[in-house]
């Protein structure tokens, strides 16, 4: 298969932003012997990059290209562009591609005429994902040029409600949205792509939160002050959760579920928050809404390799800290239950705003 870079092919390029330079200090980690060393490389280059450099952000309108799988583009000779790869593996790559060619053959390929945004990537269906990643391209689509279409995942449920929402909160464009799920080719006449704006666990740029003061600023806060967020039910869940939840309850906090709350209930819970805990996961991105300063304990399995939230909270100016807990079984798996020690909480809800790096 062979692989393009965006800048080699017919295109318009529309615009170039600039994006700020940042620094961040490594996270405040409890546990850190649990983490497998392969894993720590894994997130190294995010956790102790400290000084990023300015950097810039494309937005690019290409012509007659293909969408399938999660965002892969290709050209109309069958060619995938680089840029539209975001943690993919060969084996999706090549998925793609042969997903053109029988719907090819098939006659099942839609033609899509408007002028179109993509906003899409793997990993698609997580709620931070959208949030982050994929929303705030909109954002700077939206301020240069006129668009007629938004390609987004094909959604159900409170999800699909939670992205049109967030359009609707933070654009004026009155959307025609053109959803794809992952098995769907679509043929497009004019696709903008925007590259540039996150490396999934490698950078995020200051950008993805342009609107976001703006989002929360139109939504009342409400008067709790800790928050629990839990994935009871779900994969990645901590053994003795009750106890936990005893003891934080005990605490001051409310404990809950956000994953069928609206976004503007979502917002209006993290709006006024003081301290919130909660088990690594989409969920945890709305702490992307709290004020400077709020203290957030990402509750996670020593073998989860995952910077998302550490970078959120960091361009937010939040007070971070990770408790990293072992799994309760042999397993590379990090959706398997963990444990953490209600000790270690206690110790870090009792620090004051400076803690010990990892």
């Amino acid at each position: 298969m062979d692989v393009v870079d965006i800048q080699s092919l017919h295109r318009v390029p529309v615009a170039e932003v600039s994006s700020p330079a940042f620094e961040l200090a490594p996270p405040r980690v409890l546990n850190p012997s649990t983490i497998p060393p392969h894993i720590l490389d894994a997130m190294r280059p995010g956790w102790f990059t400290g000084a990023f450099p300015a950097g810039s952000v494309r937005l690019t309108k290409l012509f007659d290209v293909y969408v399938t799988m999660e965002g892969l583009v290709f050209t109309q000779d069958k060619k995938l562009v680089q840029q539209s790869i975001t943690q993919h593996t060969p084996e999706e790559c090549a998925q793609g591609l042969a997903q053109i060619l029988q719907a090819e053959q098939a006659q099942t390929v839609q033609v899509v005429t408007p002028s179109s945004l993509l906003l899409r990537k793997r990993g698609e269906q997580n709620y931070g994902h959208w949030m982050v990643e994929l929303l705030p391209k909109l954002w700077l689509a939206e301020e240069h040029l006129p668009l007629c279409s938004l390609v987004v995942p094909h959604l159900s449920g409170n999800f699909a409600r939670v992205l049109r929402d967030s359009v609707a909160l933070s654009t004026s464009f009155v959307a025609l949205y053109h959803e794809m799920g992952v098995q769907d080719v679509a043929f497009f006449k004019e696709l903008v792509v925007v590259d540039g704006l996150t490396n999934h666990g490698v950078y995020m740029s200051p950008l993805v939160f342009s609107r976001t003061d703006d989002m929360v600023a139109r939504v009342p806060g409400a008067q709790a002050r800790r928050l629990y967020l839990t994935r009871k039910n779900r994969a990645r869940t901590i053994r003795n959760e009750d106890a936990l939840i005893t003891f934080l309850q005990e605490q001051g906090f409310l404990c809950l579920d956000p994953a069928e709350l609206t976004l503007l209930e979502q917002i209006k819970l993290f709006k006024n928050a003081e301290c919130i805990v909660g088990v690594m996961g989409a969920a945890m991105t709305n702490i992307m809404f709290c004020s400077k300063g709020t203290r957030v304990i990402n509750l996670a399995p020593g073998n989860m390799p995952d910077t998302f939230f550490y970078f959120i909270a960091g361009l937010r100016g939040l007070d971070y800290y990770e408790i990293r807990g072992k799994l309760c079984a042999e397993t590379e798996s990090w959706d398997s239950p963990f444990e953490i020690e209600r000790d270690h909480l206690a110790h870090v809800l009792s620090l004051g705003p400076q803690g010990n790096a990892v």
